[in-house]
C-alpha cells in the first residue's frame, strides 16, 4: 500500500511538473502586444508599414512623418524641413528637403550620409541606389560615391537582385535586364518580367505565355504557363492553361499537382493555397495540407514563424496572426495593412487610421 501511495505521489508530482512547465512554456510563447498604441499611418506609396533595420516609418495624425524604434518611441528628430520619404533599406533611408525639393540619405541614427542634392533618389539594393544629380542619372554607393553614370536611361526602378535589374526599353516597351554598369545583359525581348530569385526570373513572351530565364538570359523553363511566381526554397507556383495553380522545381518538373485556385510562394517550408471556395490553407513541399482550409480567405507568407490571415476584404476585413500549426495567436481585429514579422521579431498590427500596436514574437526583448 505504501509503495502504491509513493508511486501515486510520484505520478502526481510529475504531472504537476509537466503542467507547470507547459503553463510556463505557454506564457513564454505568447506574442507580446505593446500596451501603448502608436500614432501610426502607413506612408504611402513607398512604405510597406513594417520594421526595417529596426525602425518603423510612420505618418502621425498631425501629418508629421517620423521613425519609431522598437519601443514605440520616436527614434530621432531631423532638422526642420527635412522629411523622411522611405523605409530603411540597407541602413539607408531617403529624406527630402521641403524647401528645395531635393533628396538625400540618412543612416539609422538620423545622420545625413549624403548631401540633400539629388533631384530623384531610389532605395539601396545590393549596395547601390539610383539618383539624378544636375539632370544626369547615376548609381551611387551607400556613402554617395558615384559608381556608374547612366548614359542611357531605361524605364527601371534600378532595384538589383542577383546583380540584375528589370528594365523596359522606352521605344518598344519590352522588358529585359541590366547590370550595375548599365549594360544590357538580357535583351528586351519580353512583354513583362519579374525580379530574379534563386537564379531564375519569370518572363512573359510575345504570346502572353510565361516561362523562366537564368541570369545569362537562357530560357530554362519553356513558355507554357498562364502566369507564375518567384522561386523560393527551390519551388515556384505556376498557373496552367486551365487556370489551376501548382508548383514546379527549377527543372520545370511538376512537383505539386495543379489543383489550387490560387497559390503563393513557399516561405519557411509552407505556402498559402486557395480552394474553389476562396478559403486559404497552407501546404508543405510535398503538397500535403498542413494547415486546413478554415474561415480565412486571405493569407500571407510565413515570416519568423507567423503569418497574417484574415476574413473579408482590405477595407472592412478582420486580420490576425497564426502560428505554423494554424492556431490564431492574436485577436482577429486588425487590418490587412498589418505587417509581417521582421528579422528582429517585430510586427505592426494596424488597427485603424492613427492606431497601431507593436507585436513582439516570443523570446524577444
Amino acid at each position: 500500500m505504501k509503495k502504491q501511495l509513493a508511486l501515486l505521489l510520484i505520478v502526481v508530482c510529475a504531472s504537476f511538473f509537466i503542467s507547470s512547465n507547459s503553463s510556463f512554456a505557454s506564457k513564454a510563447l505568447t506574442i507580446k502586444v505593446s500596451k501603448k498604441p502608436l500614432d501610426f499611418n502607413i506612408v504611402k506609396p513607398l512604405s510597406d508599414g513594417g520594421f526595417h533595420d529596426g525602425l518603423l516609418l510612420s505618418e502621425k495624425s498631425d501629418g508629421k512623418v517620423v521613425f519609431y524604434n522598437s519601443k514605440g518611441d520616436i527614434a530621432f528628430n531631423l532638422a526642420s524641413g527635412i522629411v523622411p520619404v522611405t523605409d530603411f533599406s540597407e541602413q539607408r533611408a531617403i529624406v527630402k528637403n521641403n524647401k528645395t525639393n531635393l533628396y538625400g540619405f540618412i543612416n539609422t541614427k538620423g545622420g545625413l550620409v549624403t548631401p540633400l542634392q539629388y533631384q530623384e533618389a531610389g532605395d539601396f539594393t545590393e549596395g547601390v541606389a539610383h539618383v539624378k544629380l544636375n539632370d544626369s542619372d547615376y548609381l551611387i554607393n551607400r556613402f554617395g560615391k558615384i559608381i556608374t553614370e547612366l548614359s542611357t536611361k531605361y524605364d527601371s526602378s534600378y532595384s538589383f537582385k542577383e546583380g540584375l535589374s528589370l528594365a523596359y526599353q522606352s521605344k518598344t516597351g519590352k522588358a529585359g535586364y541590366i547590370n550595375k554598369i548599365n549594360k544590357v545583359v538580357i535583351p528586351f525581348n519580353y512583354n513583362q518580367g519579374r525580379d530574379f530569385s534563386e537564379g531564375l526570373a519569370l518572363v512573359q513572351d510575345g504570346n502572353g505565355k510565361s516561362g523562366y530565364v537564368n541570369t545569362s538570359g537562357k530560357v530554362v523553363i519553356p513558355f507554357k504557363f498562364k502566369s507564375g511566381g518567384d522561386f523560393n526554397e527551390g519551388i515556384a507556383p505556376v498557373q496552367n492553361k486551365n487556370g489551376k495553380w501548382g508548383y514546379i522545381n527549377k527543372n520545370g518538373k511538376e512537383v505539386i499537382p495543379f489543383r489550387f485556385s490560387s497559390a503563393g510562394i513557399f516561405s519557411e517550408g509552407l505556402a498559402a493555397v486557395y480552394n474553389t471556395k476562396g478559403k486559404v490553407g497552407y501546404i508543405n513541399k510535398q503538397g500535403k495540407l498542413i494547415i486546413n482550409y478554415q474561415q480565412y480567405n486571405r493569407g500571407s507568407i510565413f515570416k519568423q514563424g507567423y503569418a497574417l490571415v484574415g476574413i473579408g476584404d482590405n477595407a472592412t476585413g478582420k486580420f490576425g496572426f497564426i502560428n505554423r500549426k494554424g492556431t490564431l495567436v492574436t485577436k482577429l481585429e486588425y487590418r490587412s495593412e498589418s505587417s509581417s514579422f521582421s528579422s528582429n521579431g517585430l510586427a505592426v498590427a494596424f488597427k485603424a487610421p492613427g492606431t497601431a500596436f507593436i507585436l513582439t514574437k516570443p523570446n524577444q526583448n
